[in-house]
């Protein structure tokens, strides 16, 4: 405090303070010292360790260290230094204690000054230091509001921007989950071609110069009749179980894709060698969608990069124009095949009217040779070789009457495991004696088919009897079937050393044989009969691993292929009856 001796009378304290510190200066330097380096670091302290303090500590200390420095620095004026110190506070502590530690540190303040000095015009003193004391603490009080507010409002701008970042973010995937699905084929969830182009841009960036990327374009011949026969349905199903075998069946790095309906094209990264297992496990693939589903053949343009094109839009055009070539070869294939059956089919027409007009001739010559037999010794010594002779050519002529002359088919629900049984035991003898093996494997469940039972037995045993025909030393011959939603699959498989490839396209074509002996027309009946059923048949032959029939026929008949509309809902329904249709 200022030592005005005109106009201040000290006190005992200031007395004995300075007394004491005038002996010890050291001391007296030192403790000023640590008390304005404690005040200091009061005032200058984070705001999470004042919070830390519990209530008044804190005012309380920093009241301790500023009455400390005050009490040592008796000739320096400590008002301003209060104020300052009192505002702090004020603006670092809770707002309800705003008006008790005005109120101690107004008190200690003029306490401290009762006791070092007395002023001659000490009440007025008093009455305005309280009042700045007061408007301090009022100013504190707002400054603590407007902080207060501002810290609020720094969290609400805080809140919202996160909220803004968060809308955002949310936009951002949305507009990408946009541009994906935009990419994505909406049946099977593969790319698109555009999306599969602009995968293609993206892998041959990262093309060294040692790569090489393959494009395979496969498309689905004929599967605009599938979707015609057996509805659009039908057809969807068998590309989502297509597209979900390859990508289960290709490696991770593989890109899918479908367009134009019925075609997908898969693009590679690899050598010949990548390609060709890929295009392995393809083809098994499909084999097996054909046997299960009755999917249609498919056809391949295949162009690699950079050996033959530059860039994506060049290597995809390459591709769909082999894939067009290939298309194309196969149309004409199939037109020279329909011409050949037409062919076939007239001779077939004028084999059949032959023979309506030799069958008569026959009967009569057999009743000759039998009533000559009967008078002359000289004939009756050739009749065991004529009438053999003319029943062989009587079954022969039944063969061409039944390929031309097809019987409408008797359409009944049937059990197809007692079906199974009934060829079983009628081949079964013939099996054993030729050294064979027959086995059936039946399904888990029974199987009830609406078909017409005569005809398929009559397509089983021409299957199981070209299957014992084919085995040479001592083999087995196979029966597989079950029901698979709402199909039948039928597979006869044999032992043999199976089909030759150059065969597969004419094994269905009428009067065609690998036997020496045989008419070559049972596989075409027996194509006719499952195609008039809504079916199809195949056949799959590894060199050297026999040769499998896959049948492929409907648990129901269409309202257009039976003669009688049954009246049950659903299949499980007739299980176990045997309703035959007139």
């Amino acid at each position: 405090m200022l030592d005005d001796f005109k106009a201040f009378e000290t006190r005992i304290l200031y007395d004995s303070v300075k007394s004491f510190f005038s002996n010890h200066p050291y001391l007296y330097w030192f403790v000023l010292c640590v008390a304005t380096f404690i005040l200091l670091s009061f005032l200058f302290m984070k705001q999470s360790k004042v919070n830390k303090f519990p209530p008044y500590c804190y005012v309380l200390s920093v009241l301790f260290a500023l009455v400390t420095v005050d009490l040592l620095t008796l000739m320096i004026p400590m008002m301003a230094i209060y104020l300052i110190v009192l505002g702090n506070v004020l603006v670092r502590t809770n707002r309800e204690r705003i008006t008790y530690i005005t109120c101690i540190y107004t008190a200690t303040f003029h306490l401290l000054q009762i006791t070092t000095y007395v002023h001659n015009f000490y009440l007025a003193r008093i009455i305005s230091e309280t009042f700045l004391f007061i408007w301090i603490s009022w100013m504190s009080l707002q400054v603590r509001r407007s902080f207060d507010q501002l810290k609020k409002t720094k969290k609400k701008n805080v809140y919202l921007l996160n909220k803004m970042r968060e809308a955002q973010q949310s936009l951002h995937e949305y507009h990408a989950e946009i541009e994906e699905t935009y990419r994505r084929d909406y049946l099977t969830g593969l790319y698109n071609l555009g999306g599969f182009q602009e995968q293609m841009i993206r892998t041959l960036t990262r093309c060294g110069q040692n790569q090489s990327y393959h494009v395979i374009c496969m498309d689905l011949t004929d599967f605009k009749q599938v979707n015609m026969k057996h509805g659009m349905d039908y057809g969807d199903q068998l590309l989502i179980k297509l597209a979900r075998q390859l990508k289960r069946g290709l490696p991770p790095h593989v890109q899918l894709a479908r367009y134009d309906g019925d075609q997908f094209a898969i693009g590679l990264m690899g050598d010949h060698q990548a390609l060709r297992k890929c295009l392995d496990v393809m083809d098994q693939m499909m084999r097996d969608l054909k046997e299960e589903q009755g999917l249609p053949s498919y056809c391949l343009g295949i162009a690699t990069y950079p050996n033959e094109a530059n860039s994506a839009a060049e290597l995809i055009r390459l591709a769909e124009e082999r894939l067009s070539i290939e298309q194309q070869r196969l149309r004409y294939k199939e037109d020279e095949r329909q011409r050949h059956l037409e062919k076939l089919s007239a001779v077939g027409q004028l084999a059949a009217g032959l023979a309506h007009e030799i069958r008569n001739p026959l009967t009569s010559i057999r009743g000759f040779v039998q009533i000559s037999a009967a008078e002359s010794d000289a004939v009756k010594k050739w009749e065991s070789i004529i009438l053999p002779e003319i029943d062989r050519i009587n079954d022969l002529l039944k063969q061409f009457l039944n390929l031309s002359e097809s019987r409408p088919a008797k359409f009944s629900c049937f059990d197809l495991d007692q079906l199974m049984n009934d060829v079983f035991s009628l081949l079964q003898p013939r099996a054993f004696l030729m050294g064979h093996e027959l086995k059936l494997y039946p399904p888990i469940s029974r199987v009830m088919i609406e078909a017409d039972p005569e005809q398929i037995k009559q397509v089983l045993i021409n299957l199981v009897q070209n299957g014992l025909e084919s085995l040479e030393e001592k083999g087995k011959v196979e029966i597989h079937w079950r029901e698979m939603r709402d199909r039948v699959v039928i597979r006869v498989k044999d032992t043999g050393m199976g089909i030759r490839p150059e065969y597969y396209e004419r094994i269905f074509d009428p009067f065609f044989t690998t036997k020496g002996e045989g008419t070559g027309m049972g596989l075409s009946i027996c194509q006719r009969i499952i195609s008039d059923h809504g079916g199809q048949i195949h056949v799959t032959s590894p060199p050297g691993r026999g040769t499998t029939f896959h049948i492929h026929l409907p648990i129901r008949q269409s309202k257009d292929q039976q003669y009688q509309t049954f009246p049950f809902k659903s299949i499980k329904e007739l299980q176990y009856k045997k309703i035959v249709t007139k």
